[in-house]
C-alpha cells in the first residue's frame, strides 16, 4: 500500500525547500522526495551574490544548508535518494513510486529542476568520470595544478571556470562564438583572472585519452580548422534540460522537456504544480525559484481547501 500524505514535493531545491516551508506552516501534512541529497543545483555555485540579504555574498552550499535548516525546524520530512520513477494520477489522488516505495497525495508540486545536456561527441561517455565532469566544485580537487577546459559561455561556465581557477594551473574557457554570454560582472572577474584563456569560436569535436582525459580536439566555427589541446579535465556546461518523463502525460512540455503551467504554476493536470527551473519560462535563478515554491505552495493549499469534502 501506498503511503498517504496530503502534498507531496518532488525535488528539493531552493523551490521545493521554499513550498515545503509555506505548506507546513499552513498545517498540511507533506512529503518531500529529492533523488540525492537537499539543496539542488545551486550548493555547486561557489559564490552567490544576487540573492537578497546576503550583501557580502554566500556560498551556494551555506545558502542551501540554511534553506533546509529552516524547513526542518516547520518539522518537513525530507527523504533523500528516493528517485522519482513514476508519477499515476486517479481519481483525484496522484501515486508517486520511488526506489524507496509509494507514496500517495492529493496534490503533487514538481520542483525536480534540471540536467546537463551532453555534448554528444567522441570520448565524452567513455572518459565520463575520467576527466570528464558537469560540476567543478564537485570534482574541481582532483584537478589541483592541471590544465583543464571549461566548455560554455554562460554563467554556469565562467563561475565555475572561477571556482577551478583557485585549484588547477590553467583554465582553457572554449566557447562557440566569439563573445560571452555571462553577466558582465562575472565576465570582468574572469578576464582579469591570469589563469583563464578564452579559445573564441571553437567547438569541441573529440575528447580522448588512455582510460583518462589527455587532450581535447576543437574546431574553429569560421575556418573548420582542428586544433588539440592537452587538458586532464574537461567541465561542460552547455545547457540543462528538464527531465521529466517520469510524469507520462500527466504535464504538458516544451521541446526541451519544460512543463507548461498557467499563471497559478498548474500543469495541465488538476492537483499538480510546477515550479524552479524544471517548470518553462525566461529566468532560472535562485530568487525565481522561491517565489515558484511559494506561488505553487499557496495555490495547492487552496486547490486542497476546493476539494476537502
Amino acid at each position: 500500500m501506498s503511503e498517504l500524505h496530503d502534498a507531496i514535493i518532488i525535488g528539493a531545491g531552493p523551490a521545493g525547500l521554499t513550498a515545503g516551508i509555506y505548506l507546513m506552516r499552513a498545517g498540511i501534512e507533506t512529503l518531500l522526495l529529492e533523488k540525492a541529497l537537499s539543496g539542488g543545483m545551486p550548493v555547486n555555485t561557489e559564490r552567490v551574490e544576487n540573492y537578497p540579504g546576503f550583501p557580502e555574498g554566500i556560498s551556494g552550499r551555506e545558502l542551501m544548508d540554511r534553506f533546509a535548516a529552516h524547513a526542518k525546524a516547520f518539522g518537513l520530512p525530507v527523504k533523500e535518494f528516493s528517485e522519482v520513477s513514476a508519477v499515476e494520477y486517479n481519481e483525484r489522488m496522484f501515486t508517486v513510486k520511488t526506489t524507496e516505495g509509494e507514496f500517495s497525495a492529493a496534490g503533487v508540486i514538481i520542483a525536480a529542476g534540471t540536467e546537463p545536456v551532453k555534448m554528444g561527441i567522441p570520448g565524452e561517455d567513455e572518459l565520463l568520470g575520467r576527466g570528464i565532469s558537469y560540476c567543478a566544485t564537485c570534482d574541481g580537487m582532483f584537478f589541483r595544478n592541471l590544465d583543464v577546459a571549461v566548455i560554455g559561455g554562460g554563467d554556469s561556465a565562467i563561475e565555475e571556470g572561477l571556482s577551478l581557477a583557485h585549484i588547477v594551473r590553467k583554465v582553457y574557457v572554449v566557447h562557440r562564438r566569439d563573445a560571452l554570454r555571462a553577466q558582465k560582472i562575472v565576465q570582468d572577474r574572469a578576464f582579469r583572472n591570469e589563469k583563464m584563456e578564452f579559445l573564441w569560436n571553437k567547438r569541441p569535436v573529440e575528447i580522448g585519452g588512455k582510460g583518462q582525459v589527455e587532450y581535447i580536439m576543437l574546431e574553429d566555427t569560421k575556418t573548420g580548422e582542428h586544433t588539440r589541446v592537452d587538458v586532464s579535465g574537461v567541465f561542460v556546461y552547455v545547457g540543462y534540460r528538464a527531465k521529466t518523463g517520469f510524469l507520462g502525460d500527466l504535464v504538458e512540455r516544451d521541446g526541451s522537456g519544460f512543463i507548461v503551467t498557467d499563471e497559478n504554476l498548474e500543469a495541465k493536470t488538476k492537483g499538480l504544480y510546477a515550479a524552479g527551473d524544471v517548470r518553462k519560462k525566461t529566468l532560472r535563478q535562485i530568487s525565481t525559484a522561491v517565489g515558484d515554491g511559494a506561488l505553487a505552495a499557496v495555490n495547492l493549499e487552496r486547490y486542497l481547501l476546493e476539494i476537502k469534502p
